[in-house]
């Protein structure tokens, strides 16, 4: 028996011995942006990394993509261009002989349609051309013109359009592009960027005189990063910086931005940016580390890849410099801190998705609708996938599945849509019985009015309730007699029962709000929905308001009692009960196009509650409306300090328990 437990121990002490497990962050690690909840999620990969090239580099600064599909890739410290066909080989090179076509420290390189390779030489400071075969053709020197003034001519990044103008980025400069002419002519500064105005200028600009302000020194705009093109013509310059406000800008011919200076998600730290064939953006920054994917209109779809400076990690970026996409949409990164050129290719989940998304973004709903469903089969969680079927079935007149997928997918818009053109049909196939119910309802209600008054005076209500009764019907009266019906509740000493239920009922109309709005006006997952957090941002105010206006008042000699307070506060809640039960059931009938009735009713409800409780201080207190004003805005400086107080002690209170929580697991391990 002993020597048969011997061999599970000896196993045991030799799996010990084994080296332990290295947990590593996977390179293709992938997350969506979904708009409609404002939020990333994590989805299986849309792109995964082909293979590592094994072809040497010094240091890779940049990289492009040629009509054919050749990768070029600037070594800056080999001092040539390398030519690699779509596998990854190298298949010459340009730029290594001597001679006037050597380069010096290049930066970029362009290929145009017709086989052109445009780098920027700056070693050398000059735009050097040369061939498809790598030939060199020319070069452009620093064109002589007062306007660039006395500064060195670098350039090192740029691209070149169909007539062959260039647009160069020079080095740190802030004037924006410099377009030279086929020639070589000077034609002007294009794609600057705007100089950042922060509060700080703005309050000198009001401040400080014409001579102050000429001392001062100018906010200078932010150079540009890179620059691309798309097959249209468009230039696409990348800043970094600015809280990805202008990130990224799709400027046309005359330099006016498509983007209009949005700001972009995943753009502080913005590389380069390229362009697919299917109008999706592709970024690459050094502030997210990763590898991010937008549509044409630069709204941010899908975030791969990982950048880490001290990766020896398969498919881990250390320093990426340049990205580039070829024909078959296979991202290519030049990477200064491997030395290496990555490439990606799309997997099959992400052939199906960015398909969908491309060709219902060209109108082609119909061509979208299997790439949809094949999504849907292999991730029925991603909501993209929820959203574009939806709008498929939406083109389709299939208005009930449409909601039903715009329900999942949170896409209020499509919802609101198809919800009008379902309610549309309802109203039609059932108007005459619609009108006979409001007709039988409101005849219901005028004579079930009648008869409960008759049944009042036949069995008259028990003394008892009568003053109760009265209280609960001043509920009401005090919302349109304000004055009148708290001076009633003033002087009535009311039982607490009544309220409580008052306040209880409040509640209940408030718990109502939070799970039976209508998804257009509260579009969330209810099961998620914290009921507590909800009520007590709702009683919490009112609890604080009920302190802070008695302690105030008291000391500004108000007539009020805390009862009283409490009573009158209760009331003030009346506009909230009255007017929510018609927003709730408003919103569940409303589309998006009459969502101003409900917002409206809710904005009245809260300007009619705060009437309430202002008025409710001059009664209760029996102040003049000057008085009131100065004890109400008293009150609410009180409310922050104790809100203030609050999370002081609160915080306090944690610290102390995490030290002596912390010191009772000490006492315990050492013990």
């Amino acid at each position: 028996m002993k020597k048969w437990l011997s061999i599970p121990l000896l196993v045991l002490m030799f799996i010990s011995l084994l080296p332990s497990t290295a947990l590593a962050r996977l390179p293709y690690i992938t997350a969506y942006y979904d708009s409609n909840q404002s939020s990333w999620f994590r989805i299986q990969p849309i792109y995964r990394p082909a293979e590592t090239l094994t072809i040497e580099l010094g240091d890779p600064v940049d990289i492009t993509v040629a009509p054919n599909d050749e990768v070029y890739v600037v070594d800056k410290e080999l001092e040539q261009v390398i030519v690699l066909n779509n596998d990854g080989k190298v298949q010459r090179t340009i730029g290594a002989s001597e001679g006037s076509g050597k380069l010096a420290a290049p930066e970029g390189v362009f290929v145009t349609t017709d086989g052109d390779v445009y780098v920027a030489d700056s070693g050398n400071q000059r735009i050097a051309v040369f061939d498809s075969d790598g030939t060199y053709q020319r070069e452009y020197k620093k064109p002589d013109t007062p306007l660039l003034g006395s500064d060195h001519f670098v350039p090192v990044k740029l691209v070149v359009d169909r007539r062959g103008v260039m647009y160069i980025q020079l080095n740190s400069s802030y004037q924006g592009l410099v377009r030279l002419s086929p020639e070589g002519e000077f034609m002007g500064h294009f794609g600057a960027n705007k100089a950042d105005q922060n509060m700080l200028s703005r309050l000198k600009q009001l401040v400080l005189n014409k001579e102050q302000l000429a001392q001062e020194k100018p906010a200078l705009p932010k150079p540009i990063t890179n620059v691309a093109m798309d097959a249209d013509g468009f230039i696409y310059t990348a800043t970094a910086g600015g809280e990805g406000k202008g990130a990224i800008r799709k400027l046309n011919a005359g330099g006016v931005d498509g983007f209009k200076n949005k700001a972009m998600y995943n753009g502080h730290g913005i590389v380069d940016v390229a362009i697919g064939q299917e109008g999706f953006l592709y970024n690459i920054d050094l502030d997210s580390m990763r590898i991010n994917l937008y549509d044409h209109t630069g709204d941010v779809l899908f975030a791969f890849g990982f950048i880490d400076k001290e990766t020896q990690q398969y498919g881990v970026i250390g320093y990426p410099t340049g990205i580039a996409v070829d024909s078959k949409n296979a991202v290519w990164i030049s990477d200064s801190g491997t030395n290496m050129v990555h490439k990606y290719v799309r997997t099959e989940f992400g052939v199906d998705v960015l398909q969908a998304l491309a060709l219902y973004a060209g109108g082609k709903y119909e061509a979208s609708k299997p790439y949809w469903e094949s999504v849907y089969a292999r991730n029925d969680m991603y909501n993209g996938s929820f959203q574009g079927l939806g709008k498929v079935y939406l083109h389709e007149n299939d208005h009930a599945d449409a909601l039903k997928f715009m329900k999942v997918a949170f896409d209020t818009d499509g919802y609101s849509k198809a919800f009008w053109q379902i309610r549309l049909e309802w109203l039609q196939q059932h108007f005459v019985m619609l009108v006979i119910g409001i007709i039988s309802g409101l005849l219901l209600l005028h004579f079930g009015v009648r008869g409960l008054r008759a049944l009042r005076r036949k069995y008259p209500t028990p003394s008892s309730w009568k003053q109760p009764l009265q209280d609960i019907r001043n509920f009401g009266y005090v919302m349109i007699h304000p004055y009148e019906g708290f001076y009633r509740i003033k002087e009535a000493r009311i039982a607490p029962w009544v309220t409580i239920a008052l306040f209880l009922s409040v509640i209940a109309v408030k718990i109502a709000r939070i799970y039976w709005t209508g998804f257009l006006f509260n579009p969330v997952e209810l099961r998620n929905v914290n009921a507590l957090r909800e009520l007590a941002f709702f009683i919490v105010p009112w609890l604080t308001w009920i302190i802070a206006n008695y302690l105030v008042c008291s000391i500004k000699d108000g007539e009020g009692k805390f009862r009283e307070v409490v009573q009158g506060s209760v009331y003030a809640l009346s506009p909230y009960l009255f007017i929510t039960i018609p927003v709730l059931i408003l919103s569940n009938l409303a589309s998006l196009d009459e969502a101003v009735l409900v917002h409206s009713l809710d904005t009245l409800a809260t300007l009619w509650m705060l009437a309430m409780f202002f008025v409710m201080t001059q009664v209760i207190h029996n102040f003049d409306f000057l008085e009131t004003f100065k004890n109400s805005a008293i009150s609410v400086f009180a409310i922050v300090t104790i809100w203030l107080f609050g999370f002081i002690v609160f915080g306090l209170s944690y610290n102390l328990y995490d030290f002596f929580y912390e010191l009772y697991k000490e006492v315990n391990f050492y013990h």
